[in-house]
């Protein structure tokens, strides 16, 4: 099986020199895995430079055969405007929570729009029926949408490395960038995330700005299930441990330390990043030498800075800032013989790296916001004795509640921290340290990317399952097969009819009536329409047609041409009083909700009401009058936007079995709801059942929407009238 990995940037440089950390270094344990179970892995992404045209085909060729990597070539203006604009002017700041550094531009859009067509345009030539897409991150949210519209069945994964922000701050992007971002996260299988919250933030921004809901995690979106779950990225830990405990990571360990004097040593490493907090953390430092003056000469900080988009403007003023507060703090405090802080502005190999770790008595990982932060983890597993101040804001958090939590806006809390950290006793760290060590190693790199898989594969079958019960509407499986008469069942809303924001306006239109009619007297055909709705709208809707109107979901029956309606159960109402002022009063703490009143049911409307305020308000009906249902002559039942209250013994199944006539018939049945379960659970197996819209389902086959069955009766009108023809 081959996986093409497609991310903004490929794992080696243009010239063909590795890129160090990253993605690359993250996967590589599990790429290494994948390939020696007889697997191929391709990755696509930009190669970080403009490739002249003429020069394209032969780097391609040269960049696919010595490192299996495809280049995406986007020429230099759009790169930057893609890159240096939408994704770090727009999207990183705002998923950061720097709204103030946001720049919202529609021309840095479209290039961001274009360079994913450029993606899409590359993996259309390499992709073959069966690979696994796996897209990373933020700079190509919209690839899921545009790879699924292409290639229906691929089998496409998406995980974002960066926070998902909460929608308040998601809504800040204008509607027409927004939506189009969420849309083209849907076109994944999967969408993974860090942590639990991101994946709510992500569940709340559909509903408020697609008004799309979730079941337990499950979305539904252009014939298409997608599922959203946290995955916190883990790290090699074998990798990790096996060198930090080696003789040549010890050698490097012991001269740092020599070097330091036996110092105890504080150590940050972070990328220059105004996410990371790095000036925050030296003031923390500066604060807790002035607090605790008995750690001079006792304790040193190494600042490990790694360069980063050292062309932009506001990070070169960054770095300034943060010299001059090192130079600040080391002049304040420095000493002939004590330097409080030794500053390394370079990126470290991993070779030198974890002797660092090794030798550290308190790391400090405090950005201001995270999507996961490995350092963190890292650390964690290359040493036994140093203590972990870690930031409340960082993904990492949710995992590692055992170290110090601190939030790096409050300095005061940050000095204390350290100050907690490097006073710690030696067992305590010890303790806290190995019950996170082992919760890494369980959720190494290898299992993240093994689970995202077997999810996306999961969620992959759970489509093409949905999709074998899906069938056009003029199929020959849904004609009739033998000459014996023919008994049609339709529910209404959702089935005959679209929903509509008030009940009353969802009414057919004078070319399905007229269908509908003609139907109707065709020979050998019986048509009845079973609904949730009362009495005197079916009556008024369907007023000189031959049907069977079956109203409040089986309480009442009316034959064809006929005036009286009949009831089909004997009712006890004492029920009603009680939870009609229930209703009411969510009615009144839910704006846009309104309650109905039926005969033998009580109706909750929320299609108007906010979306966030009316699904949790419903859920919280839904739970409440379960609890009080039993025993009690109703049951409740969740709908399309509506939670109904029914009196026992309606419902749409025990009617269909009352009105149907009793001898050999064509069973036809059209639903849309869960109350529609009912009819094809107690219809005869030979019975054509038919489901409309996503949710899953018992019946036998599936339409899309309301169009779909207006054609199927055209087509059958056509059939039929064809066979009466040819017979005569």
């Amino acid at each position: 099986m081959r996986l093409i990995l497609v991310s903004n940037r490929l794992p080696v440089q243009w010239d063909g020199t590795p890129n160090v950390g990253g993605l690359a270094t993250g996967l590589s344990s599990f790429l290494s895995h994948w390939k020696s179970l007889g697997n191929e892995v391709l990755w696509v992404g930009w190669p970080g430079k403009s490739i002249p045209e003429k020069e394209q085909n032969q780097y391609a060729k040269k960049m696919l055969e010595e490192h299996g990597t495809i280049p995406v070539f986007l020429k230099q203006k759009l790169a930057d405007s893609f890159y240096n604009g939408f994704c770090n002017k727009t999207i990183w700041p705002l998923f950061h929570y720097f709204t103030s550094n946001c720049e919202f531009s529609d021309g840095t859009f479209s290039s961001y729009e274009e360079a994913n067509e450029e993606f899409a345009k590359t993996i259309r030539g390499i992709y073959q029926p069966g690979d696994w897409v796996w897209v990373h991150d933020y700079h190509l949210f919209l690839l899921p949408g545009i790879l699924r519209s292409e290639f229906p069945n691929i089998l496409l994964s998406f995980f974002l490395h960066i926070p998902f922000p909460t929608f308040e701050i998601f809504r800040l992007l204008p509607e027409r960038i927004h939506s189009k971002i969420l849309k083209g996260m849907l076109g994944a299988d999967l969408i993974g995330f860090h942590t639990q919250s991101y994946t709510q933030y992500f569940l709340r921004s559909l509903l408020r700005c697609l008004g799309i809901e979730n079941e337990r995690g499950i979305i539904y979106f252009q014939n298409h299930f997608t599922k959203t779950a946290a995955f916190p990225m883990g790290i090699n830990v074998e990798q990790f441990s096996k060198y930090a405990s080696s003789a040549e990571c010890d050698a490097i360990a012991d001269q740092i330390n020599t070097n330091h004097k036996k110092l105890k040593q504080i150590l940050s490493v972070d990328r220059l990043d105004y996410t990371k907090g790095v000036l925050q953390r030296l003031n923390a430092f500066e604060l807790f030498l002035k607090q605790n003056p008995n750690w001079i000469k006792r304790c040193k900080l190494v600042l490990v800075l790694v360069p980063s988009r050292t062309d932009v403007p506001s990070y070169q003023s960054m770095k300034r800032a943060i010299d001059e507060k090192v130079g600040a703090i080391n002049g304040s405090f420095g000493t002939l013989d004590w330097t409080p802080i030794l500053y390394q502005y370079k990126g470290f190999p991993f070779e030198e790296l974890v002797p660092l770790y090794k030798n550290t008595h308190v790391m400090l990982v405090t950005p201001y916001r995270d999507g996961m932060n490995l350092v963190a983890k890292e650390f964690l597993v290359s040493q036994k004795n140093g203590m972990l101040v870690l930031s409340e804001m960082a993904g990492a958090s949710a995992e590692l509640p055992e170290a110090i939590l601190v939030n790096p806006n409050d300095l005061n809390g940050m000095a204390s921290a350290i100050k907690e950290a490097i006073e710690m006793e030696e067992t305590e760290i010890k303790n806290r340290n190995e019950v996170m060590v082992t919760r890494l190693k369980e959720n190494s790199v290898m299992e993240w990317a093994k689970k995202i898989y077997t999810d996306t594969e999961d969620t992959a079958n759970r489509n093409q399952n949905f999709q074998t019960k899906s069938i056009p509407p003029n199929s020959e499986a849904l004609l009739p097969k033998t000459n014996e008469p023919i008994f049609i069942i339709f529910d209404y809303d959702g089935t005959l009819v679209p929903f509509q924001s008030l009940p009353h306006l969802a009414v057919p239109t004078q070319e399905l009536v007229d269908s509908i009619s003609k139907l109707s007297q065709l020979p050998n055909v019986s048509i009845a329409i079973i609904s949730g709705r009362d009495r005197k709208f079916l009556e008024t809707i369907f007023t000189g047609l031959p049907l069977h109107l079956v109203a409040e979901h089986g309480a009442w029956h009316r034959p064809p041409n006929k005036k009286e309606w009949n009831s089909l159960f004997h009712s006890n109402a004492d029920w009603k009083k009680e939870i009609k002022s229930r209703l009411e009063e969510f009615t009144k703490r839910v704006p846009g909700s309104f309650a109905e009143e039926k005969e033998f049911s009580l109706v909750w409307h929320f299609r108007n009401a906010d979306p966030d305020i009316g699904l949790n308000a419903a859920r919280e009906m839904l739970d409440e009058l379960s609890q009080i249902s039993s025993n009690s002559g109703f049951f409740v039942q969740r709908g399309n936007k509506i939670i109904e209250v029914r009196e026992y013994g309606t419902g749409k199944g025990k009617a269909t079995v009352k009105i149907l006539p009793d001898a050999p018939l064509q069973t036809f049945v059209f639903g849309d709801d869960t109350t529609d379960e009912d009819m094809f659970r107690e219809l005869p197996e030979e019975a054509i059942t038919v489901k409309i819209g996503k949710s899953e389902t018992i019946a036998k086959y599936r339409f899309q929407n309301t169009d779909d069955v207006h054609i199927w009766i055209k087509h059958l009108i056509n059939h039929i009238t064809n066979v009466t023809h040819h017979a005569s």
